[in-house]
């Protein structure tokens, strides 16, 4: 991912490759890592975006108040730090406001859905009819809605029109059936004139693109393919995208969706397809928040760490782009902050958010503090349970960087080792929160352990894995056992 340089006094970097939530944004990172090692494959590591893969999972960020479109959390993995060289975890959520049926802004949507031949593969367009049966539920009469379909060649199967009580619409797409080969680029440009011929700036210009293959018919160059599409996201036609299956081009459709102010999802099961369609409907073409902007300004402390960027970020702080939000979506952004020497309370860091209120038409901004006080030497940084749960998920989508990096070297016992490590740790972090998803991705790493003792000719062997206590951080928490805080040690100052 790029990253651009900016100073306004102080040293900022742009990231625009951080995206969202378990939330409707950008999650796709780790709902594919899943389907390639159930698979017995190997996950790329260019494939694992790290911010991505965190923000695939649930949060429990408070709702927004008073009308606004987000609410801000800031949460730190201790309110105590050690007296020298101590670290500060920071967590900045953000929660958009849930769905509002009397606000949404009425669709011009196009659906361009991928019918080759490759969709008749394990039952996938079946799970498609069925999926797109739930999506219409969230459409209103009024929405304007065309169906494109694309195999050798892109056809309109229904030219956009109101959608009335829907019955065309599941007429339609019942009557797909899967043939020849992928012209992806053909149906997402039919897909976009579509939108075009009722543009109207009241309404949500978007294209729902689904695909379960590599372009290989027609315009195939992914990156001619992500420049036609930019002309009309820049006319102000956005664009979300769905891929299914392993053999897909991963890149572009996260590349489409990012610069078309949309999401992407992979689906790997029929689980997966539903929830995304049932949960994340109005998330997919409802954005009420663009421009986010979350502003890391150090203080007492130096920045060494952002989550979803590898080298190392100024120090002073930095400038983070997050991904557009739509309805009931959220966010998580984890900062790491380097003490030197701590003896009173001390202000870390001023996080800020700004970003453009898209039905209020106008920016809003909202800034806090953290403040932390001095500790014993040996204080954790992340004795926060929820914190603690962030960096863990971080930990194991960094893990798979390595574990890629690892088996391309030909260091297959590491890289088990490695799965077997994080296996451990994500059981002990299950049993600390409460977390179902940690219990299926201590799962999912053991699942994993199996392909790569098989690299090494072995069979898979069991270790007992670790558990501990809860620890007891000075804040409310909102995952794992009931804990006191404690007031003398308040953690956030809102301005």
């Amino acid at each position: 991912m790029k990253s651009r340089f900016v100073f306004i006094p102080l040293l900022f970097v742009l990231l625009a490759a951080l995206s969202s939530a378990c939330g409707g944004t950008m999650q796709a990172s780790k709902a594919r890592s899943r389907g390639l090692i159930n698979r017995g494959y190997i996950v790329p590591a260019e494939d694992v975006r790290v911010a991505e893969y965190l923000n695939y999972y649930g949060q429990r960020f408070p709702e927004p108040t008073s009308g606004e479109p987000l609410a801000l959390d800031v949460r730190v993995g201790n309110t105590l730090v050690a007296p020298e060289n101590g670290k500060v975890w920071v967590q900045v959520g953000l929660q958009a406001a849930q769905p509002d049926a009397g606000r949404r802004t009425p669709l011009n949507l196009a659906l361009v859905l991928d019918r080759s031949g490759s969709m008749g593969e394990t039952d996938k367009m079946s799970y498609l009819k069925q999926s797109l049966e739930v999506f219409l539920h969230s459409l209103r009469p009024d929405d304007i809605v065309s169906i494109v379909a694309y195999s050798d060649q892109a056809e309109v199967l229904l030219p956009a029109q109101p959608v009335g009580d829907g019955s065309w619409i599941r007429e339609t797409i019942q009557r797909l059936q899967p043939q020849g080969w992928t012209n992806l680029h053909a149906g997402l440009m039919l897909g976009f004139a579509e939108v075009e011929k009722n543009f109207d700036i009241r309404r949500n210009n978007r294209v729902l693109l689904l695909t379960d293959g590599i372009a290989n018919r027609g315009v195939t160059d992914p990156r001619r393919i992500a420049e036609d599409a930019k002309a009309y996201n820049d006319r102000g036609i956005y664009l979300s995208t769905i891929g299914l299956g392993v053999s897909l081009d991963d890149n572009l459709l996260h590349t489409l969706a990012q610069q078309g102010h949309g999401a992407y999802h992979f689906i790997d099961s029929w689980q997966e397809m539903d929830r995304v369609f049932r949960e994340e409907a109005d998330g997919l073409v409802e954005k009420i928040a663009r421009d986010i902007t979350i502003t890391l300004a150090s203080e007492a402390g130096d920045l060494t760490y952002v989550v979803g960027y590898e080298e190392q970020p100024p120090a002073r702080g930095v400038q983070v782009q997050m991904m557009d939000m739509g309805v009931g979506d959220s966010q998580a952004l984890l900062a790491l902050f380097q003490m030197r020497t701590v003896r009173k309370p001390v202000t870390v860091a001023r996080i800020t958010l700004t970003y453009t209120d898209v039905f209020g038409q106008r920016q809003r901004s909202e800034t806090r503090t953290v403040i932390v006080a001095p500790g014993a030497a040996d204080v954790d940084p992340l004795a926060d349970v929820e914190v603690r749960r962030n960096a863990a998920i971080v930990q194991s989508a960094r893990a798979l960087k390595r574990i890629d990096f690892l088996f391309t070297d030909g260091r297959y016992a590491e890289a088990r080792d490695l799965a077997r490590q994080m296996e451990s740790d994500l059981r002990e972090m299950a049993a600390l929160t409460g977390d179902a998803q940690m219990v299926e991705d201590a799962d999912l790493f053991r699942r994993y352990q199996i392909t790569l003792s098989e690299a090494l000719g072995e069979t898979q062997r069991d270790e007992p894995a670790r558990s501990s206590a809860p620890l007891a951080p000075g804040q409310p928490q909102r995952w794992g056992p009931a804990i006191t805080p404690v007031p003398s040690l308040p953690s956030i100052t809102v301005e």
